[in-house]
């Protein structure tokens, strides 16, 4: 199997994770289920499954990557990339959409599909460079990303990011 073939089954993967991530709060409510996954519909914490299916689908990637013997460099910068352009092309895309067109969801997961094709392509191009030796940064940001998540999950902006229409509230604390 090739690099390019196990980033096209990367997609798939991160795709079908998708749906498990979205509810796995509501199934194992806890401390830490609210940090990982999100705790309400709001724009804000639907992003903490576009990253962290990227961060835990990365690692089956790895393993994909490793079994079949495919030469790769760069991992760590590749996974952490990924993750925050992920969430960055996302929410530029999806935000002028929401503002024109309001809620919708076949909308909202296109644009995921779209958005894991793409991370997926850099990450292949990202896996093929020379090796850049950075390890420890990646690391860092990723533990980093997960403690403004945590924070804006129970400390949240009050603005439309932040906004979960369906219980009218913000974040974890706010939750009835």
């Amino acid at each position: 199997m090739t690099l390019k073939k196990i980033k096209i089954i990367n997609v798939f993967i991160f795709f079908a994770l998708s749906f498990l991530w979205h509810f796995l709060y509501d199934w194992f409510p806890s401390f830490i289920t609210s940090v990982f996954f999100p705790v309400n519909e709001s724009i804000w914490e639907h992003m903490k499954i576009i990253f962290g299916v990227i961060i835990f689908g990365s690692c089956i990637s790895v393993f994909l990557m490793n079994k079949f013997k495919v030469k790769y460099n760069n991992l760590y910068v590749e996974i952490i990339t990924k993750a925050i352009v992920g969430v960055i092309f996302y929410l530029l895309i999806f935000i002028p959409l929401y503002k024109l067109l309001g809620e919708n969801m076949f909308i909202s997961i296109t644009l995921m599909l779209i958005t894991y094709i793409l991370v997926e392509f850099i990450g292949y191009k990202i896996l093929s460079l020379e090796d850049l030796n950075i390890k420890i940064l990646p690391v860092i940001l990723i533990v980093l990303s997960y403690i403004l998540f945590a924070l804006l999950t129970y400390y949240p902006r009050h603005n439309f990011l932040f906004f979960d229409e369906v219980n009218l509230s913000y974040g974890i604390s706010t939750k009835k």
